[in-house]
């Protein structure tokens, strides 16, 4: 029998009085709607009004929002072209017949397929027609005529298709199995070199890995998918009246369609500079298409508007500029690092009964349900799992299919996603009951002693409306993870893009490699009808066959075929999916002075180059500065220079596309000849290949790799959960720092992988203690003119980066300027960072105070403002 747990009396009676209040607040609300009901006058003019709507809007999706601007971008532009007046008019059904259809899809592929300097695709053309129609359907009330729509089909696949050499082939979609995701985690924890903004993000991209793999769902189930303004106002009706109301006011523009590549010369200044998703990018359709039945919805890479990060679809772009807006307006939340943190325009103050709704289609705290179960069987600890709820799925807005996934154990901590969700919780402080700031109370709980069968982990309420995957915003101590703003899609797809390329894996990994693998594991497993499910698929709509199914038949044909048995070599797994494609040895960059002297032998770049550098001159020769030229000397100076930009960025990405291919060509053919040298008879002794491992600037991860990369599963039970603990803890402790961009490369010492070999844990052991914080003493008030203020207080980073000493002063001038003060207001109050300083809690009212306070007290100058900020 379970015990009976007593309710305190006070806790029972505020709950019912804050109910009773609920219910009062109600009925006042809807007494006052009963006194703005419309009278019967009313409902007659509202009838009019309806009768005389020629049209009324469809509810679309944000996808379908977005396809229709850009559309109408494209269709603007064309109409310029060919001085067909305004677009509106030109697309009436009495100005748009075949004829024009058919010469505007004609004008795409001159100025868009044709343009580019591979063949353009079909199936990109055919997707502009797609979205060209419901264009005309929106502007006129009424499909385009069928015939017409047969006719156009007709002139494209049978005139501009073989006119402008279209491509018909499909792109290969890859799946990703259970040893590719292995060794991508493997990759991520122990071998990776790139860093992260924070440790968390690198926490957050394992966890999404996980979540993707074991419940197919699409990565707008778990990060949040932004279409910008493109999903905002598809027909440009509050752009046009802004225009009536400012006529002389130039609108602002986030989208370049002359250019096929990124030419923002504003990007984030940090090492994911260029992770905007070029052309070309598998993921850029957050959601596949299921009722065209594409491949698997992405589009294809010549669709610059639909898929470019110059488009804003699904760019990072419309974030950051949320984020400006709210740093300028809301700066009251303070870290743990003393830091003002972000919040957000649309967190106004809700009535006291008014729920709070969640701002974001993102995976938040109150879609996951953690339980402490107690084990059936006797003598056992209890077990934990997990309930994740994924309720973001392509339709959700009018056909809602909320699918819930239960998660179990799993004895490796690196496959193990409840895991991860812990310690994201405990790092986030999310759980209600106080005392759980480690892995160990929810590894020790004893149910059975109390006769409970489960006990339910509940989350803080201030937690349950927030994204469990955030992402990290800059501050002037740097890298912090936001509290309440989502982890972007664009972000996510660059760290996989980056993480299978670093991996040396052949293909381009993408968040659906990861979906199809998890749906080819259920098939034929599983029931129809689950496979379904869990696909969030309609039933009997076949998209699984023609959307996912692998492309590399799963099955030995050649045994059935001879009637004998079927052998189970192993090989149908391994050609089925990625990792037989893996080398760790590819080739992650160009090296920097071939590319460099590529680079100066490209006529185009040189001439950009030569102009800009012209360009330069003369502003400077005429202003002395940039920022005095007139505006419109300005904006040409700065077209010059995101022109140059695009051409070196597109240059590049080409040349390292050719030489990581080339580079697999080359290894087989290489190999193959060593095969023909290696000795006929005779032993060969097999050459003993020591793996270095990646000394990591951080102790933490050092030491989190042991653990992570421990795949043995020969322990015992307290062995195994000594092993978690230990994981728990090292991610919290790592998730905490931050690793530093250098430009040395790290060192490689020849000692023993952790893959290799015996367990690191064996038998229960406590988590391996961790250097503390060094105090506040160990910084002296007065420091070296060459250290940086803000880095001595940054406790993310180690001592060692804590304490750096640039070469020059001026170098850390720069270093202030541009990294830590950049975008801050003259008039913004500032935390000094010293230890000593920021233990007191001093602030200080503007930049020019703050660097009058450091050269004063700590006896380093900074850089005077030349300009008024």
């Amino acid at each position: 029998m379970a015990p009976i747990i007593q309710v305190p009396v006070e806790h029972t009676l505020n709950i019912l009085e804050n109910v009773l209040k609920k219910r009062t607040h109600i009925t006042r609300v809807l007494k006052d709607r009963e006194e703005q009901m419309p009278s019967g006058e009313d409902y007659d003019q509202m009838e009019v009004n309806l009768d005389n709507e020629p049209f009324l809007q469809p509810l679309d999706a944000d996808d379908t929002k977005a396809s229709i601007y850009y559309a109408r971008q494209k269709w603007t532009k064309y109409c310029i072209y060919r001085h067909l007046g305004d677009w509106r008019t030109a697309i009436r059904k009495k100005n748009c017949g075949k004829g024009k259809m058919m010469l505007f899809l004609h004008w795409i592929c001159k100025t868009s397929l044709a343009k580019r300097r591979k063949p353009g695709s079909n199936r990109s053309l055919h997707t502009y027609w797609r979205d060209f129609k419901m264009l005309y359907r929106r502007v006129n009330g009424e499909y385009v005529d069928a015939n017409n729509r047969l006719e156009v089909v007709k002139y494209i696949d049978g005139t501009l298709k073989p006119l402008f050499e279209l491509r018909t082939t499909s792109k290969s979609k890859p799946v990703a199995g259970p040893d590719d995701l292995l060794l991508l985690l493997v990759q991520l924890w122990a071998r990776d070199e790139s860093v992260f903004p924070t440790e968390d993000d690198r926490h957050d991209v394992a966890t999404i890995m996980l979540f993707q793999a074991y419940t197919g769902g699409r990565p707008a189930e778990f990060v949040h998918a932004s279409k910008g303004k493109a999903s905002e106002d598809p027909l440009g009706e509050r752009e046009e009246a802004n225009k009536n109301a400012r006529p002389r006011k130039a609108t602002h523009c986030d989208h370049d369609e002359d250019s096929d590549a990124d030419i923002d010369g504003e990007t984030e200044c940090d090492d994911d500079s260029n992770a905007d998703d070029g052309p070309g990018s598998d993921d850029d359709m957050i959601f596949d298409s299921e009722d065209d039945r594409s491949d698997d919805g992405t589009p294809d890479e010549d669709m610059d508007e639909y898929s470019g990060s110059d488009s804003g679809y699904n760019s990072d772009r419309t974030d950051v500029t949320m984020t400006e807006d709210t740093d300028k307006c809301y700066t009251t939340e303070i870290d743990e690092c003393g830091e003002p943190l972000r919040q957000n325009l649309d967190a106004a103050k809700l009535s006291e009964f008014e729920e709070v709704k969640r701002q974001y289609k993102a995976l938040c705290y109150e879609d996951i349900c953690l339980w402490i179960v107690q084990n059936p069987k006797r003598g056992e600890r209890d077990l934990l799992a997990m309930e994740v709820h994924l309720r973001n799925h392509k339709g959700v807005d009018n056909k809602p299919k909320p699918t819930t996934f239960l998660f179990r154990e799993n004895p490796l901590p690196i496959l193990c996603p409840i895991s991860h969700i812990l310690t994201r919780a405990i790092r986030d402080n999310a759980v209600l009951v106080d005392g759980y700031t480690s892995a160990e109370p929810f590894f020790a709980t004893d149910l059975g002693s109390q006769n409970i069968k489960a006990m339910k982990v509940h989350w803080k309420p201030e937690w349950l409306k927030r994204p469990v995957f955030r992402r990290s915003v800059w501050t002037t101590n740097g890298w912090v993870k936001s509290k309440t703003e989502p982890m972007p899609y664009s972000k996510y797809a660059f760290y996989l893009n980056r993480l299978g390329r670093d991996a040396g894996i052949e293909d381009t990994l993408t968040s659906y490699c990861f979906r199809r693998g998890c749906a080819n594991a259920i098939d034929g497993k599983a029931s129809d009808a689950v496979r379904d499910q869990v696909m969030r698929h309609n039933p009997l709509t076949g998209v699984f066959n023609e959307a996912y199914n692998n492309q590399a038949v799963r099955f030995n044909v050649q045994d059935a075929y001879l009637e004998s048995d079927i052998t189970d070599d192993g090989l149908t797994r391994a050609f089925t999916h990625m990792s037989i494609r893996c080398n760790p040895g590819a080739p992650k960059e160009v090296p920097r002075e071939v590319m460099d002297r590529l680079l100066a032998a490209d006529p185009q770049i040189v001439v950009l180059k030569r102009e800009f550098k012209e360009s330069h001159t003369r502003i400077k020769w005429d202003y002395k500065f940039i920022n005095r030229a007139p505006q419109e000397v300005r904006e040409a100076h700065k077209k010059l220079g995101q022109q140059l930009k695009a051409a070196t960025k597109s240059l590049e990405d080409e040349l390292e596309a050719e030489h990581r291919k080339d580079y697999f060509f080359y290894i087989h053919n290489e190999m193959m000849k060593r095969q023909l040298n290696r000795p006929l008879n005779g032993t060969v002794e097999e050459e003993e290949g020591v793996e270095p491992v990646i000394e990591h600037q951080l102790e933490e991860r050092t030491r989190l790799q042991l653990v992570l990369c421990d795949l043995s599963k020969d322990l015992s039970p307290q062995a195994i959960v000594a092993r978690k603990v230990s994981a728990v803890n090292l991610q919290i402790a790592l998730a905490s720092r931050k690793e530093l961009m250098t430009r040395q490369r790290r060192p490689s010492p020849t000692c023993k992988d952790p893959l290799k070999g015996q367990s690191p844990i064996c038998a229960p052991a406590p988590t391996p203690a961790l250097d503390p914080l060094p105090p506040a003493s160990k910084f002296p008030l007065v420091f070296e003119k060459t250290q940086c203020i803000f880095c001595i207080g940054n406790e993310a980073l180690s001592y060692g980066q804590r304490t750096r000493k640039f070469r020059r002063p001026s170098h850390m001038w720069d270093h202030v300027e541009n990294i830590h003060l950049r975008d801050v207001p003259a008039e913004q109050r500032i935390i000094c960072h010293h230890p000593i300083c920021k233990a007191e809690g001093l602030i200080l009212d503007g930049v020019v105070l703050f660097k009058n306070h450091v050269a004063t007290v700590h006896e380093v100058r900074l850089r005077p403002n030349v300009f008024p900020r």
